[in-house]
């Protein structure tokens, strides 16, 4: 968008700061509405007010509190009104959306268009100008086609009037019900008259009776007062909120009507649309296409991944099952060997008891030693002696007595 010296003199820098920088608590009517009542109050409780006009109308009731507050409440309704129009009424005085090509765009453009709208700040996309356009735009877009856009900015436009119309329903209410306080607090004022009323004293209780009428046709006085205020108010600002909707109307539809292709009313006109239409269909279906063969493409190359992986995990299980089998073949070698080495000791066990059940089954056994161990000692002493003759040695059995033991 782009502002030229012209917008900058009309207050755009400002305007535009104001609704930028502010959140939407700042420009409530009723934070606004309370602090300026309550300043006016201070004003007069204070005595900076003395203007026995004002402290009559303003200063003398609880009803006349309440009937200054709410209309101090719907100036600031219509203030931020007036200001927010003023703002808008400053963004519309240029188009936001380029010259329109010769001969017209199709209405594919459209899409564009809603992105250039996109890009506009948040604050300038609540404008009635800018909502206008994204909301003929999205209609050339949802239909594929503009034939029915003039009927489409008529409703906008009703659409817009009817909004602005109801947002005035604060203002409304508050110029109703100020009057219906007023005169609540005539009936109050008159109840109290009457009972401050007394015939056997009439020079003396006139005054209070008189002071309490005066109380009650002030309050509707200034109930009625300040109505009329609220009421031109609302109608100026209102007038300034319909010559607006006008502009934003006029502008809506040089930028929209004409920029887009239209079929004239004619059998070549309605088969060209025909034809147009088959041509969108048909760019959605490829569309739709494409986006399945991406998606079946996307499904394809997961599956292969996860092939790829199953694939790799069972030729690491193999591997795992070759080396579990050759740990097992060497155990069982090992088992093999203990199992023949274990007949190996059983064999010399069984050797072993043979031949000590042999040495039992000798009952010599022990004296046969003894005799050799004697035969072993007459050697050895023989062999000592000094004669050198060698002594012929025979060993003859003795006679067994008895039983060996």
């Amino acid at each position: 968008m782009i502002h030229d010296s012209h917008t900058e003199f009309l207050g755009y820098v400002s305007v535009k700061d104001y609704q930028q920088r502010s959140p939407s608590i700042l420009r409530s009517p009723i934070l606004w509405g309370g602090l300026a009542y309550a300043g006016f109050h201070f004003l007069w409780s204070r005595g900076i007010i003395t203007s026995p006009f004002i402290l009559r109308y303003v200063a003398q009731h609880p009803v006349e509190y309440v009937e200054t507050a709410m209309f101090f409440l719907g100036v600031a309704a219509l203030v931020l009104k007036a200001l927010d129009l003023r703002a808008q009424k400053v963004t519309s005085a240029e188009p936001l959306l380029p010259k329109p090509m010769a001969g017209g765009a199709p209405a594919t453009e459209a899409a564009a268009l809603l992105r250039l709208l996109d890009r506009l700040p948040a604050w300038r996309q609540t404008h009635i100008h800018a909502g206008r356009l994204r909301k003929g735009l999205l209609h050339v877009h949802r239909a594929c086609s503009a034939e029915k856009l003039d009927d489409e900015l008529k409703y906008l436009a009703d659409e817009d009037a009817e909004r602005a119309h109801a947002s005035y329903g604060l203002v409304r209410l508050i110029i109703w019900a100020i009057p219906i306080l007023g005169f609540l607090g005539t009936v109050i004022g008159i109840a109290l008259a009457m009972g401050k009323l007394s015939p056997q004293a009439l020079d003396t209780s006139l005054p209070e009776v008189m002071a309490s009428l005066t109380i009650a046709f002030d309050t509707t006085a200034l109930a009625l007062a300040l109505s009329i205020v609220l009421f031109f108010g609302q109608f100026a600002v209102d007038r300034y909120e319909q010559g607006l909707l006008e502009h934003v109307n006029e502008l809506a539809a040089e930028e929209l009507l004409g920029r887009f292709e239209r079929m004239p009313d004619t059998p070549e006109g309605e088969l060209a649309a025909v034809r147009q239409s088959l041509r969108a269909i048909l760019q959605s279906h490829e569309q739709s296409v494409t986006h399945q063969m991406e998606a079946w493409q996307t499904s394809l190359r997961t599956v292969t991944e996860q092939w790829s992986d199953i694939q790799e995990a069972l030729r690491e299980s193999s591997l795992s099952a070759t080396a579990l089998q050759q740990g097992m073949a060497r155990q069982a070698e090992t088992l093999n060997r203990a199992i023949a080495a274990a007949g190996d000791i059983a064999n010399l066990e069984t050797q072993l008891n043979r031949n000590l059940g042999a040495l039992a089954g000798a009952k010599n056994f022990e004296q046969t030693v003894m005799s050799l161990a004697a035969a072993i000692h007459l050697l050895n002493a023989r062999l000592g002696d000094s004669s050198g003759v060698a002594v012929p040695i025979t060993l003859q059995p003795q006679q067994r007595k008895g039983h060996a033991a």
